[in-house]
């Protein structure tokens, strides 16, 4: 990126948007045809990353849940199966 002075002789960077601006308003139209695409790659890289994670989290973070409801629903039915053995029991002692 372009650096400029500011008032205090300091280096400050120009922004990828104030440097596409620049380029447009001083008539580099190539120039601003380069940082417009880099513009929108970036823009698009990062889009895609914050995609990948929600899919991720998605993929991981659901299955852990479903993981734990079906260990839960084969507890139940445990229960279940142990309490129809003991009625079944307590029928055959009547």
């Amino acid at each position: 990126m372009s650096e400029i002075e500011n008032s205090e002789g300091e280096v400050a960077e120009v922004s990828a948007v104030q440097e596409l601006i620049d380029n447009i308003t001083d008539g580099e139209l190539n120039a601003a045809a380069g940082s417009f695409q880099s513009l929108i790659q970036d823009k698009m890289a990062d889009a895609l990353e914050a995609q990948r994670v929600a899919v991720a989290n998605t993929m991981f973070n659901d299955d852990d849940d479903s993981d734990i409801e079906e260990i839960e629903s084969e507890e139940d039915d445990d229960d279940v199966e142990d309490e129809e053995e003991v009625i079944a029991e307590l029928e055959d002692e009547d």
